[in-house]
């Protein structure tokens, strides 16, 4: 049986360069999560830019004030993750599965708040990973595989340290300790494709502006877009809606609709 392999990219802070990856994702009929808060250190788009970009795309939470968790009074936490969706919602019209942490920073507290706000899943910033979407305290937790930015060894050390993830380690020691993005993107999806797993892309606009990595950008979006036909490209809410069977538990193998409306033709869905 071809095991099952999914592409999808994620994007964080709701900074109006967010268009350019959108405008990028749809000529290559990809998919994206946009993860908006209200405000944030960097510029955000106007409450008329998250409408018009939620058309198209998947918008996910990132609380309201773009506060790091970690270093927030509960009560403050809990009201940034609630409002972050009822504010989304209420501005969209549309439902908000999705749920990220600013930096990535949270507490094992946060998650059962994240849950009492109504979100399904949380994506985090464990890095190289190809896994499903893991059940935790009643979400589902979803890693990322590469960050469109270019990292220093020590960044890769660190992610995978504090997680203890022998798994991606492992990963990034067979594809060849890169410290260069693009070539551990387009060995990380090989492998996907190959042997099954998800493939996410995540990243910042503003920071794709800061390191002049647009044309990275697009060479990996061409790369992702010729797979597609071996790779669905989903939305991160789509893919925390998809249960992989017992076989898949690594990230590997067949899986099965657990009442999300999946997608798969991006092309359409940006028309």
């Amino acid at each position: 049986m071809t095991p099952t392999a999914l592409i999808t990219t994620s994007w964080d802070d709701g900074h109006p360069s967010d268009f350019r990856v959108a405008d990028l994702l749809a000529k290559y009929g990809l998919r994206g999560t946009f993860y908006v808060p209200q405000t944030a250190e960097t510029e955000t788009m106007t409450a008329a830019r998250v409408r018009d970009l939620s058309a198209h795309f998947e918008v996910g939470g990132h609380t309201v004030n773009h506060v790091v968790l970690a270093e927030t009074p509960d009560a403050d936490a809990r009201r940034e993750i609630a409002e972050s969706k009822s504010w989304l919602e209420d501005l969209t019209g549309r439902p908000c599965p999705m749920f990220c942490p600013p930096k990535g920073k949270y507490r094992r507290r946060h998650l059962d708040m994240v849950r009492a706000a109504g979100f399904a899943g949380i994506r985090t910033v464990e890095s190289l990973s190809l896994d499903f979407p893991r059940p935790t305290a009643g979400l589902m937790l979803m890693p990322t595989t590469v960050q469109a930015h270019p990292h220093v060894v020590g960044a890769f050390a660190r992610n995978l340290a504090r997680r203890a993830a022998v798994r991606n380690l492992w990963l990034y020691l067979l594809h060849g300790r890169s410290t260069d993005w693009l070539k551990l993107a387009r060995s990380l999806l090989t492998h996907a494709v190959n042997r099954g797993g998800v493939f996410h892309l995540w990243g910042h606009s503003w920071e794709l502006d800061a390191t002049g990595q647009w044309g990275r950008l697009e060479d990996a979006f061409r790369l992702m877009s010729e797979l597609t036909a071996q790779a669905p490209a989903l939305t991160n809410g789509e893919i925390v809606g998809i249960r992989p069977s017992p076989s898949a538990s690594e990230g590997i193998g067949k899986t099965t609709l657990a009442g999300a409306r999946v997608r798969t033709n991006a092309r359409e869905a940006v028309r």
